[in-house]
């Protein structure tokens, strides 16, 4: 059984997708410490032909709450003035009407919890490009290790085979004497994303948000691109 263990992004790219379809199991980190202005509450869409920041808003918490109790700060209608500016950006791309199914869903959301909104988010993306992966979350496992000690006990919680780590973690783990310490085979994604056509650009600005994919390709294309790469 392959598993993989992440943090729960907003809106991913597409390569934590990509992480997911080669999962049998894939594990959301939702009791890692929150990090403020991290993947946990903003990524990059493009407005007026360059990169922008997406950001939810969060309610003001110690330095130690972990991703699961954090609080999206829900004043100021800030998701529909979000939902607003993506639409415009997007409004004269091929595949708007896919973007928009994303974007209905995300206002119909009713969650305060930040962990929670990004799960079903990227649990909702998943199911629209077909991968079957089943998803956990850890806190469910209550471990209290840290790092490379708490994914080692999540896979054998699993009874994992095979551990997928996103590339960056690779210098963590092998700090951490990975492969010393467990025997579950460790494989590392080497995932690139691929330059694709972006409606009124003349040059790929790459790593952003999956919503960047879709308005481009649609979900069908986008389902290629996830799982080919």
């Amino acid at each position: 059984m392959k598993c993989s263990i992440m943090q729960p992004h907003y809106f991913p790219w597409s390569g934590y997708f990509n992480l997911i379809f080669k999962s049998d199991k894939f594990v959301f980190l939702d009791d890692a410490q929150f990090s403020k202005d991290s993947w946990q509450s903003k990524n990059f869409v493009i407005i007026n032909k360059e990169k922008y920041s997406i950001k939810v808003p969060t309610i003001k918490s110690p330095l130690s709450t972990i991703i699961r109790d954090k609080s999206i700060n829900q004043k100021n209608e800030w998701k529909s003035k979000q939902v607003k500016t993506i639409f415009q950006s997007y409004s004269k791309h091929k595949f708007i009407y896919d973007l928009n199914d994303l974007l209905d869903f995300f206002l119909k959301l009713k969650t305060n919890n930040l962990s929670e909104m990004n799960i079903e988010i990227i649990k909702f993306i998943s199911n629209k490009i077909n991968i079957e992966s089943s998803f956990i979350c850890s806190s469910n496992f209550n471990i209290q290790e840290k790092r490379t000690h708490k994914i080692i006990k999540i896979l054998n919680r699993l009874n994992a085979k095979e551990y997928i780590s996103p590339v960056g973690a690779k210098q963590y783990l092998k700090e951490d004497n990975y492969n010393g310490l467990s025997e579950v085979k460790l494989v590392f994604n080497d995932y690139v994303a691929t330059k694709y056509n972006q409606t009124h650009l003349k040059k790929f600005i790459e790593n952003l948000s999956i919503i960047d994919v879709i308005a481009n390709l649609g979900w069908k294309n986008t389902e290629d691109y996830v799982k080919s790469n």
